[in-house]
């Protein structure tokens, strides 16, 4: 038994599945830089306490970890006993000499089997591939007309219609394509999660994305946001002065400091907020654009 921290319990088992960090983050929907300080036990770096429990709690599921053994560790500070698996078998159990001889006669005997067998699909797509080709020309040849009269005579009637035609044709097109202007689709908004972190996949998402916050029935909200040009990446919501924000990036996470009375949208398109088990408390909502 090996003891370790938590984040050294997180870390190795990342390594141990070969996952990158931005793997992990598209994974668990957790920042790269929370990750990071998870693993490296910082959790001064982290928004709080409930944040700390509710990111260790979604990296252990995805990663397959007994949460509560590390939830434990975490409000005790104390070391997690793992158990290390160690390789027992030797080299040598599975070595065997081949002498010269027998490798010569092992190579004699593949190349004997070769002689016809190894050849024979080649032959056979050859000879597929030869007689297409002459079944093609003699369909060719067979079907060839007589004369050009034929065609020549097409040739005359196909110019004289089109020079009728051509005009009303213009027209047509042009009333046709004019009357038939392509709408864009509506935002469509998956949300999945529960408790007090949600994660909102959105598809036809315009572009650049614009996220709109409204908070109703007089109330107050603070509300935290990553990877957008709202100022300072913060801002305090009243019901006089709803705000709105354009994405600079594919992802954003927003800290909600309470959800009663709060409306947040794509575009015009709303997020289903009533997952969140506590509307009075911090929440977390992570926004991805497909």
């Amino acid at each position: 038994m090996v003891k370790k921290t938590v984040g050294q319990v997180l870390r190795d088992e990342r390594a141990k599945l070969d996952m990158t960090l931005n793997e992990a983050e598209e994974l668990t929907h957790i920042q790269k830089m929370y990750i990071v300080a998870l693993e490296q036990d910082d959790y001064d770096a982290l928004p709080g306490d409930f944040y700390v429990k509710a990111y260790l709690k979604q990296y252990a599921d995805r990663l397959n970890l007994d949460y509560d053994r590390l939830l434990t560790a975490y409000e005790t500070g104390r070391m997690v006993e793992v158990r290390e698996q160690r390789e027992t078998t030797d080299f040598a159990d599975n070595y065997r000499f081949v002498k010269p001889s027998e490798r010569l006669a092992a190579e004699a005997d593949e190349v004997g089997e070769k002689t016809w067998r190894h050849y024979l699909p080649i032959v056979l797509l050859g000879t597929v591939a030869t007689l297409i080709v002459i079944s093609i020309s003699a369909a060719v040849i067979l079907n060839k007309p007589a004369s050009s009269q034929i065609a020549d005579n097409l040739y005359r009637i196909s110019t004289s219609t089109k020079s009728t035609t051509s005009s009303s044709s213009v027209s047509q097109t042009s009333s046709t394509s004019a009357s038939k202007v392509a709408e864009p689709p509506n935002p469509v908004v998956t949300v999945t999660g529960s408790g007090q972190v949600l994660v909102a996949t959105v598809k036809n998402a315009p572009n650049p994305a614009v996220v709109n916050m409204s908070v109703a029935n007089g109330g107050t909200v603070w509300i935290g946001m990553t990877n957008s040009d709202l100022p300072s990446g913060q801002v305090t919501l009243t019901e006089a002065t709803p705000t709105k924000a354009t994405l600079t990036g594919h992802q954003t996470v927003l800290t909600l400091g309470r959800t009663i009375g709060l409306t947040v949208k794509i575009g015009e398109t709303p997020i289903d907020l009533s997952s969140i088990s506590a509307p009075e408390s911090p929440a977390t909502l992570t926004i991805t654009i497909e």
